[in-house]
């Protein structure tokens, strides 16, 4: 029987993805939920399992199409089935399959072993050459990690046997470009825009058209950074306590206090949409881009509830597990350039939100106490607003109110949740 994988609508509205890269070949054999390819939505990358075990006959679109919901992917002659053509002619020489599948590849027609390891480690396997079915998993169910793959790169290569020289060519060999170290960096020459890269294009296109105003700021952090680390000295569990948190408190408390700023305009059905639930977007810098998982009713968690989300969402952000609805209906979005050495920025804002706030490097800076210039730990503050929703004195108010709250964080830590005060 042969069955015809069909993309589906992973959620949010679906409409297309585009394909990452393929995890298998025309003619392996997989199992049933094996990963058939990476695919990228307009929210997140994720993976598409089998839908049946059996033998890939025929892969319907490339690396790099954008394929629509209800589009052919691949067919698959399931285990056990009668082949539905006449037995193929004897095999040509091995083809190289497409780019991805490489750690995983066999001969044509092979039966290849599953392998359970992450969308991040099956990227990491590839970054270092290494066949992850030549790795023992340690996890759970044989599931490879990372530790895995750190262990299998500081095994010695096995000697090789009879080495042929490759045959002379008419062209040097380019030379692999020198690692920037830095994510996202390019070897020089023309790309193709996919990916992460092409999503983020198209949304700060349509962010560009909204228009701007912004304010900045700068507070004396002494408090902040002393009230961390005494709340991480009394309570343990408090580990994940970051700035952070301390951030999406604020900026949710502003939100509430001011809730004009927590909506979404449509001037093309002439509406303003304020949004009941306050939902708090977070920058996040990968490997692969830029993407924005979300807090959802932020302005109901408190401080440790606050860490442990943040933690979650960054975690599963640069795994490459975070799901679509974790990228979604978001009402602001909090930028933290600072953790990147930046002082100040003009962040740019999401469409359709109506507000972004960025926040520098706490460093000692020059500051006015008590009539006298001393050294203090200080947070430089930027805050955007979309000007059609946000006058300037509303952007002065929120950007005040979140200078005042985490000037004295002690407000934040011990006010309940839900409260603007």
């Amino acid at each position: 029987m042969t069955t015809e994988f069909r993309l589906p609508d992973v959620g949010e509205g679906l409409e297309e993805a585009e394909i990452l890269r393929w995890l298998v070949t025309e003619g392996d054999e997989v199992d049933l939920d094996q990963p058939l390819c990476d695919i990228l939505t307009d929210k997140s990358e994720t993976q598409l399992p089998a839908p049946t075990a059996g033998r890939v006959t025929r892969l319907a679109v490339a690396e790099g199409d954008r394929p629509h919901v209800g589009d052919l992917l691949v067919v698959i002659e399931e285990t056990g089935s009668e082949p539905a053509t006449s037995p193929p002619a004897a095999p040509s020489a091995p083809t190289v399959g497409p780019s991805g599948g490489g750690a995983e590849t066999g001969a044509r027609g092979s039966k290849r072993p599953r392998v359970k390891a992450a969308p991040s480690v099956r990227r990491r396997a590839r970054e270092l050459g290494i066949d992850l079915s030549t790795v023992t998993g340690s996890g759970p169910g044989g599931r490879i990690t990372a530790a895995d793959l750190d262990a299998a790169a500081t095994r010695p290569a096995a000697p090789a046997t009879s080495p042929t020289p490759p045959p002379p060519s008419s062209q040097a060999p380019t030379p692999p470009p020198a690692p920037t170290g830095i994510p996202g960096q390019m070897p020089v020459g023309v790309h193709p825009l996919r990916g992460i890269r092409r999503v983020t294009a198209a949304h700060m296109e349509e962010a560009w058209r909204i228009p701007h105003i912004h304010g900045s700021d700068e507070i004396d952090a002494s408090e902040l950074l002393a009230t961390r680390r005494e709340i991480k000295r009394l309570h343990p569990e408090a580990a994940d306590l970051t700035p952070m948190a301390f951030f999406i408190m604020a900026v949710a408390r502003a939100l509430v206090r001011h809730p004009q700023a927590n909506a979404s305009i449509d001037t093309g059905a002439e509406t303003i949409t304020v949004h009941p639930e306050v939902n708090i977007g977070m920058a996040v810098a990968t490997e692969a881009g830029l993407v924005v998982p979300v807090v959802r009713n932020a302005d109901r968690l408190d401080l440790f509830a606050l860490a442990r989300e943040v933690r979650r969402l960054v975690t599963a952000a640069r795994d490459r597990t975070v799901t679509a609805a974790e990228l979604s209906g978001g009402t602001a979005t909090i930028t933290n350039y600072g953790s990147l050495g930046g002082r100040y920025s003009t962040p740019i804002i999401r469409a359709p939100e109506a507000l972004i706030v960025g926040f520098g490097a706490i460093r000692p800076r020059p500051f006015v106490v008590r009539g006298e210039v001393a050294a203090r730990p200080t947070l430089p503050i930027v805050t955007g607003g979309d000007h059609r929703l946000i006058d300037g004195d509303l952007l002065t108010a929120i950007q005040e109110y979140v200078a005042d709250q985490l000037t004295h964080p002690g407000l934040l830590a011990v006010s309940a949740p839900g409260t603007p005060w």
